[in-house]
């Protein structure tokens, strides 16, 4: 069985067409049964993804896939849920209710990871922090709101987990931490982008030419640049190049 999620943060006319452009290309690809599921995570009620549906000449489809939405969480039982996974929507919650007011999600990133430390004792353990990792990321807040938060949770944090709010002194945090820490530092904001490169840096450092080739092309489909390319999955400009040319001229078979 195959799972394909798929992360939506606002409503795009189509969405649903490219959750059936995937399924068709991994149904025909491994011939295997595919669990699709769309994680939408904005506020809005208005996204509301339909089945996408073709009709031609008496050639019809419908397409329907299964979605969670941040929207219809209820956050006292996210708050009462013993699923991690709960506490990353909550984070996700959080960040666009608020959006712009850095006081306020100080507020609420402080209770969440005030809550999210008594609850993990174990914070060395490679979920623990990842997710710990993730909901400080997910709510940036400015320097001197972190120094602040840093110290307010000081008393709860273990000595060995205090690296995981970006102290500078501790070298044994995880390598994704310092990617962390620049773009935090810069100010950038979390995107699908910025996600995907961290994922493709992790994930190709044990991969073969041909991963990285079959990735490039992948990315290429989706519209990135070939410099974007080249530089996500650490190939040459002219690699990438020449995987280009062989997706425009590729047929399938017949």
């Amino acid at each position: 069985m195959f799972i394909h999620i798929e992360i939506q943060g606002k409503k795009n006319p189509d969405f649903s067409k490219r959750m059936f452009t995937y399924f068709y290309r991994l149904f025909d690809r491994f011939q295997e049964n595919i669990y699709s599921i769309a994680i939408l995570t904005d506020l809005s009620k208005s996204n509301n993804p339909q089945p996408f549906q073709y009709s031609f000449y008496g050639t019809e489809l419908m397409y329907r896939f299964n979605t969670y939405k941040f929207n219809e969480e209820d956050i006292p039982s996210l708050k009462k849920s013993t699923n991690p996974f709960a506490i990353a929507v909550l984070a996700g919650i959080y960040l666009h209710q608020t959006e712009k007011n850095y006081h306020k999600r100080y507020e609420v990133k402080k209770k969440l990871l005030k809550d999210f430390i008594l609850t993990n004792p174990n914070l060395k353990s490679i979920y623990a922090e990842a997710l710990f990792y993730f909901i400080d990321y997910l709510l940036y807040l400015p320097h001197e709101l972190t120094k602040q938060l840093t110290k307010d949770l000081s008393i709860n944090i273990e000595k060995e987990a205090k690296h995981m709010l970006y102290s500078e002194k501790i070298k044994e945090a995880p390598t994704l931490a310092e990617y962390f820490k620049t773009v935090k530092e810069e100010g950038i904001e979390i995107g699908m982008e910025k996600g995907l490169e961290m994922g493709i840096e992790k994930g190709i450092e044990k991969g073969k030419m041909e991963e990285k080739r079959n990735l490039a092309a992948e990315l290429l489909r989706e519209g990135f640049s070939v410099e974007k390319v080249a530089k996500m999955v650490k190939l040459s400009l002219d690699e990438v190049k020449e995987i280009e040319a062989s997706i425009h001229f590729y047929r399938p078979e017949s």
